[in-house]
């Protein structure tokens, strides 16, 4: 915009030395025209948009809501895992649904997305402690649970591989190591 300014001011100055030096009468004004450049800032590249975070993909809060709530349902409807469940109803049950949704919303990025997100729970190996973890059975019938809410709600393929890989990290505090030889 200055370069133009500037162009444009040196073309007055021009002309107006032009009619001093000849003693004419200008010449007849031209209708102004603004001159395009097909190619400006070619040089310069844009720079491509950031990739959505996974909890972006998840549909935020509300979506990662919207399928704990299926999952908690499933959980309690399958055999493999309602019996650590049979107990959790009303505040407390409200209490876990709030601690998974905070939880999925940190470990999917919310915060870096500016949602004020923050998982106050306890830590998996210390919620469950030596005698309450899972058994590996019990975890993958959590796991197929969770596809089970997440494809219900629409979720694809590539956002339930980057979640299952983001949760893959509890499995060591969550699972009990089966005893060495059996």
């Amino acid at each position: 915009m200055k370069a133009r300014t500037a162009y444009a001011s040196l073309l007055v100055v021009a002309a107006g030395l032009i009619v001093v030096a000849c003693g004419k009468n200008p010449p007849p004004k031209e209708p102004p025209h603004t001159e395009t450049v097909a190619d400006a800032g070619a040089d310069v590249e844009p720079e491509p948009p950031k990739p959505k975070s996974l909890y972006e993909r998840l549909g935020k809060e509300e979506g990662i809501g919207q399928f704990v709530d299926t999952f908690l349902k499933n959980l309690a409807a399958d055999n493999k895992f309602n019996k650590r469940l049979a107990t959790v109803k009303g505040p407390k049950l409200e209490k876990l649904k709030k601690d998974l949704v905070d939880q999925i919303c940190v470990e999917t990025g919310g915060p870096e997305d500016g949602a004020e997100c923050t998982y106050e729970g306890r830590f998996m190996k210390e919620a469950l402690g030596p005698k309450g973890k899972l058994k590996e059975e019990e975890w993958n019938a959590m796991l197929l649970d969770l596809r089970t809410a997440l494809e219900e709600h629409k979720i694809g393929d590539s956002e339930q591989q980057d979640l299952a890989a983001a949760l893959l990290k509890f499995h060591d505090d969550a699972v009990a190591s089966k005893p060495a030889g059996k």
